[in-house]
């Protein structure tokens, strides 16, 4: 967007992505538009290259995408230079259209275009009677449903109390009355006389007349005012409000397509492979037994275009290669098809890479040896990774509203970002990409194995069951509200150890409290354990290129770090009420934290992957009575 109040490529995945309002600089509230007209202007599909993402085959793998985008960047003509995409801007559409007078209350329904500063609405009331010029301002109301739909809140039907009102539009008066509340704000009618106050709009579903006010389906980010005829109830609420819109971003580490003898070639072949419609062309055939020489067939008769550059033999080389691949992978870690995600396997993939060195252009990585560490570190960790350089890629996967979303329905979340859906050979997402730093620890599994055994074991499990039964019960209560991985003491103590370290980075490093992220990994199968976790740089500027964080991992460094963010997490500023409440049951939203509050543990929701849940310095240091219980608390067994 140009002009109007510009916003940074990363700010369009999130917090302001497609169905999501945004206030620009001269106080109008637009609206995202969807998808489908983003790359309109472009003319020849070439120009579109330049802001393609081809290389994150495990997010295509997983979204079931021919590719990403990142979005388009808005460039002015420059005399005597080739400047390619010219004038791209992200389309935005005006909303409400709902504007009303502050001085006399005249309301009006305008379009959703917006043209400018041109298209300015004056009371035409007020510049009649009074001859006086006052601009109409938008209303702050709007009405959703949580299937993610968003409309102009029925002030027609609510002045009335009526579902077909007799008076028009044209007749509403909008007051405020000066209070503090909802109720002190009343629409009325100016021809017959009905009036009602806006109380109680945002606590429930909208009722009028004892008869619920049904969603219509409008999907306005898309120009669609028809609607589908949703039909599920609605909610006013004000389009500022923090549950009007909720993205949801899948989050990728950047990991090599093969080993580290891979060529440059042989990665692209198999890259041609995993395109959807030639990946389902071998699923297909693959599942029928067929010879690999006859798949080869059938794909070049048909995807021909894709591999003339390439030998026919080493084509047929690499396919054999890639179907031998895959079959691993589906007797080791299950099936995975196109379009499918599953998490724990996801993050399986990482976890392998980031444990090993590399040095390539998205990934640089170095292992320092665990017996440089003074101390109990060893005791702790079985392996530390300095991770010198990485590649974060973030796409916009789609949005709710009411409830945040959750990853099973990513594939429904799609369906409302593109009026015409695009063909499977050229489906994409739009994303960003984030360059930065971190630090890779792995737990020593037996000294986490130990920690729970012995009379310990019965406290600990007490401390976590009170969190299961707490978040089981917030289930019962919210729908849509999930955890990413098991509730298991070893990822209770992983997810609050990371917390406490990342507050103690920001002071030692000078970070930002927001600019760092976690990324946890963590599997209680017996067979292939997981009990790690990626601390990294995660803000999209100079910060993620400072070597801070690497530097802070290393021998004689990490020690007196480790050893400052476990001490300082022994005694919160509001102890004894933080562990107490702990003890009692929990605190913070639906109880589902336990010794745990912003003045310890807690940390910018968006550094955290659980929303600031499940978290509990008891299993970190214990508790004032029982240190023993405290996992860290070998850090001092000789002090």
């Amino acid at each position: 967007m140009a002009g109007r109040g510009p916003l940074r490529q990363s700010q369009v995945i999130a917090p302001f992505g497609p169905g999501a309002i945004h206030t620009d600089r001269f106080g109008v509230s637009l609206i995202c538009c969807g998808l489908d007209h983003w790359f309109s202007r472009i003319e020849n599909e070439t120009d579109c290259d330049e802001f393609k993402i081809t290389d994150e085959w495990r997010i295509n793998r997983s979204l079931g995408v021919d590719h990403l985008r990142k979005p388009p960047d808005y460039r002015n003509s420059i005399s005597g230079v080739d400047v390619p995409n010219i004038g791209l801007t992200i389309p935005f559409l005006r909303f409400p259209t709902w504007h009303y007078c502050s001085n006399c209350g005249y309301m009006k329904k305008t379009a959703l275009t917006y043209q400018g500063l041109k298209d300015k609405n004056i009371c035409p009331v007020c510049q009649i009677q009074k001859s006086i010029k006052v601009p109409l301002v938008q209303v702050r109301f709007a009405a959703v449903c949580d299937q993610g739909h968003i409309q102009e809140f029925p002030w027609n039907e609510w002045a009335h109390q009526d579902l077909n009102p007799e008076c028009g539009e044209d007749k509403l008066i909008l007051r405020e009355y000066g209070g503090g509340t909802l109720d002190s704000i009343e629409v009325l009618c100016t021809k017959c006389g009905k009036r009602k106050r806006l109380g109680g709009i945002t606590s429930g579903e909208l009722q009028i007349k004892g008869e619920p006010f049904t969603c219509a389906g409008q999907r306005l980010w898309l120009h669609d005012e028809t609607g589908t005829g949703c039909g599920r109830p609605v909610r006013g609420i004000l389009r500022n409000a923090s549950n009007i819109y909720f993205s949801q971003i899948f989050s990728s580490i950047f990991l090599p397509r093969e080993d580290k003898k891979t060529d440059s070639e042989t990665q692209e072949i198999i890259r041609i492979f995993e395109k959807p419609d030639i990946s389902s062309v071998i699923d297909i055939l693959k599942s029928m037994d067929t010879a690999v020489e006859t798949i080869l067939e059938k794909i070049q008769s048909q995807y021909g275009k894709y591999l003339k550059e390439y030998d026919t033999g080493q084509v047929l080389a690499v396919l054999k290669k890639h179907l031998k691949a895959g079959t691993e992978t589906e007797s080791s870690e299950g099936s995975q098809s196109w379009g499918t995600y599953d998490r724990e396997a996801f993050r399986r993939e990482e976890y392998r890479i980031l444990s090993e060195e590399w040095d390539i252009p998205y990934l640089n990585s170095e292992e320092v040896d665990i017996g440089r560490y003074a101390g109990a570190v060893s005791k702790i960790f079985s392996k530390i990774m300095l991770i010198k350089k990485l590649r974060e890629t973030r796409v916009f996967t789609g949005f709710t509203r009411l409830n945040p979303p959750s990853e099973q329905n990513i594939s429904e979340l799609r369906q409302n970002l593109w009026l015409n859906q695009p063909d499977q050979s050229d489906s994409w997402l739009p994303a960003s990409i984030i360059n930065g730093e971190g630090l890779f620890l792995e737990f020593d599994h037996t000294a986490l194995t130990k920690w729970l055994t012995g009379p310990k074991k019965e406290k600990i499990e007490r401390r976590v069951s009170n969190l299961r039964r707490n978040f089981e019960a917030a289930s019962r209560e919210r729908q849509g509200f999930e955890i990413h991985n098991e509730l298991h003491p070893f990822f209770i103590l992983i997810h609050t150890f990371s917390h406490l370290l990342m507050n103690q980075l920001t002071f030692e490093c000078g970070y930002s409290s927001a600019s760092l992220r976690e990324r946890l990994y963590f599997s209680s199968d017996k067979a292939a354990p997981m009990a790690a976790l990626l601390l990294y740089t995660a803000a999209g500027d100079s910060e993620g290129t400072m070597g801070g964080l690497v530097r802070m991992g290393k021998p004689g460094m990490f020690e007196p770090m480790l050893k400052d963010a476990v001490r300082r997490s022994q005694w919160c500023s509001a102890d004894p009420v933080c562990m107490e409440l702990g003890d009692m049951g929990g605190q913070g939203p639906y109880s589902c934290n336990l010794a745990a509050c912003h003045n310890c543990a807690l940390v910018p929701e968006t550094s955290c992957e659980e929303f600031n849940r499940f978290l509990d310095r008891g299993v970190v240091t214990g508790t004032v009575e029982n240190r023993s219980i405290g996992f860290m608390n070998l850090l001092f067994d000789k002090e």
